[in-house]
């Protein structure tokens, strides 16, 4: 099995763009046909729900990019606030060549980008996993579904967990939604991504502003040097 394999999944159908517009983060509004924009789809609480590079290919017809552990999950809250819409929404993912090639697994990892999975679903707002800093959200777009929670974030300053790149020893491997402790057993947050490169591992985490000092952290019992690395982006 190909692990760099995405989903997909396609909104077809009049209103596509209205409904989707008022759903994600992104303002669909300023996708131009053939062109790649990044975003998310939250809950009401503000919660991401999957991440998605979306493709406009007519004013009928959109793709979403995905990871494909969470496409039916995705396609069941998508459908669940289409229902007053000329929509119709289905998983293409059988389709690869619809979407333009993307990013693999550790190129998004290196580039700090997330991947939300079925582990992590429902467990971050974007600004935890720095969504703000990637452009995955606008801020003057107007209303979509968990919108008060992520402007909230926004203009009050009240994330204390954000999105880091760290560097751990081979021999443990940490899976999506794994817990993080450092040695006093204090959580200090969440795995998102993580991949074997080379003699090492790379991983995404979610961490609170307490693990920056950390130079050993447990996950799964394993107690683990780590080293935090660079982002290619800047992040308030």
């Amino acid at each position: 099995m190909n692990d760099d394999l995405r989903g997909l999944i396609e909104l077809r159908g009049e209103d596509s763009l209205k409904f989707l517009q008022g759903q994600v983060t992104c303002d669909l509004n300023t996708l131009e046909p053939g062109q790649v924009l990044a975003g998310s789809h939250c809950t009401p609480k503000g919660r991401v729900i999957f991440l998605f590079s979306a493709q406009l290919v007519d004013d009928n017809r959109l793709i979403l990019e995905t990871h494909p552990s969470v496409v039916s999950t995705a396609l069941a809250s998508l459908k669940k606030y289409a229902v007053f819409f000329k929509t119709e929404i289905e998983d293409i993912s059988d389709q690869s060549g619809d979407f333009p090639s993307s990013l693999n697994r550790f190129q998004r990892l290196q580039a700090g980008i997330p991947d939300i999975t079925q582990a992590t679903t429902d467990l971050f707002i974007p600004q935890m996993l720095n969504l703000d800093a990637l452009n995955f959200i606008s801020f003057k777009k107007g209303c979509y579904t968990g919108q008060e929670v992520v402007a909230r974030a926004h203009y009050l300053g009240t994330v204390k967990r954000r999105l880091h790149r760290l560097l751990l020893p081979q021999g443990y491997l940490p899976q999506p939604g794994e817990a993080i402790h450092n040695l006093d057993n204090k959580a200090l947050g969440t795995v998102v991504n993580a991949q074997i490169s080379e003699n090492q591992v790379e991983m995404l985490a979610v961490l609170s502003s307490s693990a920056i000092d950390c130079d050993q952290i447990i996950i799964n019992d394993q107690k683990l040097a780590v080293k935090f690395l660079p982002l290619p982006y800047q992040v308030d």
